[in-house]
């Protein structure tokens, strides 16, 4: 964990109400993990007092620069959006546990829904540059074309890709969990699914309690990440606590996630 000021490099909407940041954080680059994210301070007055926790989308090592994204609900993120090229970002990170990687060869489907295409354009990446060749099916769903944000950036990064919207605007009509238990019913066909078959997901609780579901009745290994409201993002304030089935029940998205196996998820309570 660090503790640094980042500059921003450049600021872009990628989406209506999305943007695209490029920080210069090379210590966070160096370490960062996909699935991990950032504590960001988005003023130096005390109002917003709290930090914003948002995923690493992508880190770049060589030249030592992360990218956000950040979608505006609210006046901190308001505040992110309206910052110029060389403001700097008082950032805690990279924190969390990020995503397990396969440890051989594997058919590897990450669904996304909206906003949660950040932390799998990350996982993407490195899935392609990892020794083992992955083979990567890219699902993406949202509720219009419009807040597809950065589908371009995580087709490319994929094998195959498909998307859906719930307006039909792009892509197919309907939720990105059909397209998943379409495929995942295509690839296992009748021998079953192969050994190394892994999902992973992001996005909306409800879409990803569905995904948890779809790959629990197959029997598929599913990663989930969750989001959730933070106040010390570290571990410390139990602000972010979410029900689980482990032993100990209530688990810190911030510091024991957000990165969860599916099936250890409460779903159930989660969305009650």
């Amino acid at each position: 964990m660090i503790q640094l000021s980042a500059r921003l490099r450049h600021r872009e909407e990628v989406a209506p109400g999305h943007h695209l940041l490029e920080l210069e954080a090379p210590d966070i680059a160096a370490h960062a993990v996909p699935g991990q994210f950032v504590h960001v301070r988005v003023s130096d007055a005390s109002d917003p007092l709290l930090r914003r926790p948002i995923s690493i989308a992508r880190a770049d090592k060589s030249s030592g620069h992360i990218w956000l994204l950040s979608r505006t609900v609210g006046r901190g993120t308001a505040m992110l959006a309206d910052m110029q090229p060389g403001s700097p970002l008082d950032l805690i990170g990279p924190l969390g546990n990020g995503f397990p990687l396969p440890e051989a060869k594997a058919e590897v489907l990450l669904a996304a829904g909206g906003v949660g295409v950040a932390p799998l354009i990350f996982l993407a990446d490195a899935l392609q540059t990892a020794p083992a060749a992955h083979y990567v099916h890219g699902l993406y769903g949202a509720a219009t074309e419009a807040a597809l944000a950065m589908w371009l950036e995580f087709s490319g990064r994929c094998d195959e890709f498909a998307c859906s919207t719930d307006d039909g605007s792009a892509g197919e009509p309907g939720l990105v969990t059909e397209i998943l238990a379409r495929e995942l019913a295509r690839i296992e066909g009748d021998a079953g699914p192969p050994p190394q078959l892994r999902v992973y997901t992001c996005g909306p609780r409800p879409m990803m309690a569905a995904v948890a579901r779809i790959c629990a009745a197959a029997s598929i290994p599913c990663w989930a990440s969750l989001e959730q409201f933070m106040g010390c993002g570290i571990g410390a304030c139990l602000g972010c606590v979410v029900p689980t089935h482990r032993p100990d029940k209530y688990q810190r998205v911030c510091k024991d996630g957000p990165v969860f196996d599916a099936q250890e998820v409460a779903w159930e309570e989660l969305l009650a």
